[in-house]
């Protein structure tokens, strides 16, 4: 009997110790599993905010643009990119150095002092090459950022400065002065340019280029001032407006549904408007970065249906029909009378819109 005790009493023993155990056992899983729950909570907590927070990150400016104070982070479609900035950044710097002395050099030495450098920096750099399908429409890409590049500042006024350094040397300027820039440079390559002054719904006042390449018969639309180009193959020796103006509508059509439309990056620094600032709202870098996102639609659009529009504007006003360099001496004088080589390129543009310079303009060309 004593013995059986025992064992009943070991028994009872074991089960209490087991079952202290076990309940110890439960509280400790208990334990870990609220420190699990707690852990879990504050995790998930975490990862709510950081979600949030990148939810506001999408919101922050994730791009570049130059202010007065430098440059700064802004809302995407105001500003460029990193990889904008790096590709810019190539075509940076004056056409020529700028202690080049143009008094001691003739028109010719200068045509070839320009053409030399930029063929020279268009080689240096294979990546250049990519720019286009050839090497040659490369080289006139090239060329046209080059342009831009030159002159990186936006200025707001009303006319390019009478100084034929500023005009190919200068460190800021719009539209029209980017255009009389890539004329000159496109004459030193042995093209040919007229400039294209245009008031019409989808450019409402806008200064570019049409550029003809006798070597691959090709000519070019170049907007040096936002950096977008389109080029026509085949044009039988026609300027890009000549040959868009004498093609039938449908022929039109089709050239606007299917032409590529070049646009590449651009960035324009801070705005100073001067005097402008004074009589109305000047343009400001941001709401001409904004325009960056839209060329292409612009331009395809305005190729469909503003012909009719930039004939009417040129026939109204006699002032902005398109002109070379030698017949656009009437209001820059001292643009060099050898940049003369387009010859009647713009002539046979104005004879296909049915337009002509006036009297008066045909008089100043003569002086």
């Amino acid at each position: 009997m004593v013995q059986s005790r025992n064992v009943a009493g070991i028994s009872i023993c074991l089960g209490a110790a087991l079952l202290v155990g076990v309940a110890v056992q439960n509280y400790n899983t208990s334990t870990k599993l609220s420190k699990l729950r707690a852990e879990n909570k504050r995790i998930n907590e975490q990862l709510t905010q950081v979600s949030e927070s990148l939810k506001q990150l999408g919101s922050l400016p994730l791009a570049f643009a130059e202010t007065p104070e430098g440059l700064k982070l802004v809302p995407a479609e105001d500003g460029v990119s990193k990889d904008d900035l790096d590709f810019v950044k190539r075509f940076r710097g004056p056409l020529l150095d700028l202690n080049t002395d143009l008094r001691n050099l003739s028109v010719d030495q200068l045509k070839q002092l320009l053409r030399t450098r930029l063929l020279t920096e268009f080689e240096g750099d294979p990546r250049n090459l990519s720019l286009a399908e050839t090497k040659r429409r490369a080289m006139i890409t090239f060329a046209m950022l080059r342009v831009n590049g030159s002159m990186p500042t936006y200025e707001v006024r009303d006319s390019v400065p009478d100084d034929f350094k500023t005009m190919l040397l200068g460190t800021s300027g719009n539209c029209a002065d980017f255009t009389i820039r890539v004329m000159l440079v496109a004459e030193a390559l042995g093209l040919k340019a007229a400039l294209i002054s245009a008031n019409t719904p989808a450019l409402p006042g806008h200064v570019f280029a049409d550029v003809y390449d006798p070597e691959e018969d090709t000519a070019y639309m170049l907007d040096s001032n936002f950096d977008v180009q389109i080029a026509r193959e085949h044009t039988a020796g026609k300027g890009f407006f000549e040959a868009l103006l004498t093609s039938g509508a449908e022929e039109q059509d089709n050239f606007s549904l299917w032409a590529k439309v070049k646009v590449l990056p651009v960035y324009f620094r801070y705005v100073d408007p001067g005097e402008k600032g004074l009589y109305g709202t000047p343009l400001t870098a941001g709401y001409i970065n904004q325009s960056r996102s839209k060329r292409e639609d612009t331009w395809r659009n305005w190729t469909s249906k503003d012909l009719a529009n930039l004939v009417d504007w040129w026939k109204r006003i006699p002032n902005h029909r398109p002109r070379t360099l030698a017949e656009f001496r009437q209001f820059l004088s001292n643009i060099p009378t050898q940049f003369n080589s387009s010859g009647d390129y713009a002539a046979r543009l104005r004879k296909a819109a049915g337009v002509d310079l006036t009297a008066v303009d045909m008089t100043a060309q003569m002086k």
